[in-house]
């Protein structure tokens, strides 16, 4: 099935960002950002989540089932209502699903949107409703189990963590954090060298005697060394070493042909010269991607050269990247923000169906931003339109 997190960001259309906005008094842009984050958000809990089902199972029954799926709309004529059942319902399950950490994630969105703490901690509420019960109903229509759930939320979660502000990520995500922080040297405790007082009687003083105790106070208390002779073979996993392991080669199996002048061949002799250097500029469009129009669904004959370059990132499993969408400038600013994030996380999701490592990819979204060409000509226009990956580590 289509990524849970992209379905939920095609409901965020100019209808629903437009009574939000009304509901909340705040900017169309501003909500717009807030929606995503806040789904983002919702989704990340749930994921924290997913190793066990009945926490699952109790965090989806707080939203009732009787409220069948609940629309932006809907939700927002219910933020002035006090006694509104699924804003009450909401008041319970931001607390079950965040804990104590429900303020850090309001302040986060609000930070990331440019809303009001208040505004953010309202739409973040409004969002609750709107996430669950649309869970809630592909459970009810048996799309997926539970179990299903779990496995479809960890696969979205390269393109979940890409929507978050980094300290947000790190409170669904701490062990991955903390895995990227570590040093990469591992610590050993080397016991220091004692000193004792060695008084010998002068008539004991023999010259035999007097050997034995040299090498004893040069060997005895100091710690091994072991030299290993060169080459340095990389140590087995959880081997403690002073030394960092090469890097794997990057090279692809004979079965594996990447076409010659291609985006692929230029993509693979980048991450392969160690002579190359990282730069935020240095982008590669997937040139022969195509959707169906106005969605995020890639389109049947975008996977031959998507299996490409997930042959090249299986085979080079240093490299990370950045998958970015974007658009032309027509229709509204929002909406094309929203399509071209959803057409970075829809390549991010093909990728990692194809074997990629969801954690080295991220997914972003600039809309009509940095045009290849002018927008005032359909030529242009086409240009404009397009994904493109940046490596950001390799």
């Amino acid at each position: 099935m289509e990524s849970v997190f992209t379905s939920l960001l095609n409901t965020v259309d100019r209808r629903a960002i437009d009574g939000v906005a009304h509901a909340l008094g705040q900017p169309e842009q501003a909500v717009s950002r807030g929606m995503e984050s806040c789904i983002a958000a919702l989704l990340g809990g749930l994921v924290s989540k997913s190793n066990d089902p009945g926490a699952l199972h109790r965090i989806l029954d707080i939203v009732p089932s009787s409220a069948g799926a609940v629309s932006w709309s809907q939700i927002a004529g219910s933020v002035g209502d006090p006694n509104s059942p699924l804003m009450a319902a909401s008041k319970r399950l931001l607390p079950a699903l965040f804990g104590a950490g429900e303020n850090n994630i309001t302040n986060g969105i609000s930070r990331t949107s440019a809303l009001p703490l208040g505004a953010a901690s309202t739409l973040l509420a409004m969002a609750g409703p709107v996430v669950l019960s649309f869970i809630s109903k592909l459970i009810r229509d048996g799309v997926v189990n539970v179990n299903g759930l779990a496995s479809i939320l960890q696969r979205d979660s390269a393109s979940i963590r890409g929507a978050l502000p980094a300290t947000l990520s790190e409170m669904f995500w701490p062990d991955t954090a903390r895995a990227a922080t570590a040093s990469p040297v591992v610590a050993q405790t080397v016991q220091k060298e004692s000193s004792s007082s060695w008084v010998l009687p002068a008539l004991a003083a023999a010259a035999a005697l007097a050997v034995g105790l040299a090498w004893l106070l040069n060997h005895a208390h100091r710690p091994t060394v072991s030299v290993t002779a060169t080459p340095v073979r990389p140590l087995p996993t959880g081997s403690a070493s002073r030394l960092t392991p090469p890097s794997p080669a990057c090279t692809l199996p004979a079965s594996v042909t990447i076409p010659e002048g291609g985006v692929e061949s230029r993509l693979l002799a980048f991450v392969q010269n160690p002579g190359t250097t990282l730069q935020k500029t240095t982008w590669f469009n997937i040139d022969q991607l195509t959707f169906d129009t106005e969605s995020a669904r890639v389109r049947p004959e975008s996977q031959a050269q998507l299996n490409n370059i997930a042959a090249i990132l299986t085979n080079c499993p240093n490299v990370r990247m950045t998958i970015a969408g974007y658009t032309d400038n027509v229709g509204s600013a929002a909406a094309n923000l929203r399509l071209s994030r959803n057409r970075a996380d829809s390549v991010v999701s093909q990728l990692v169906s194809k074997g990629v490592s969801p954690d080295h990819l991220a997914a972003e979204g600039y809309g009509e931003e940095n045009p290849l060409a002018d927008n005032s000509t359909e030529a242009g226009r086409s240009r404009n339109r397009r994904v493109a990956m940046r490596v950001t580590e390799k």
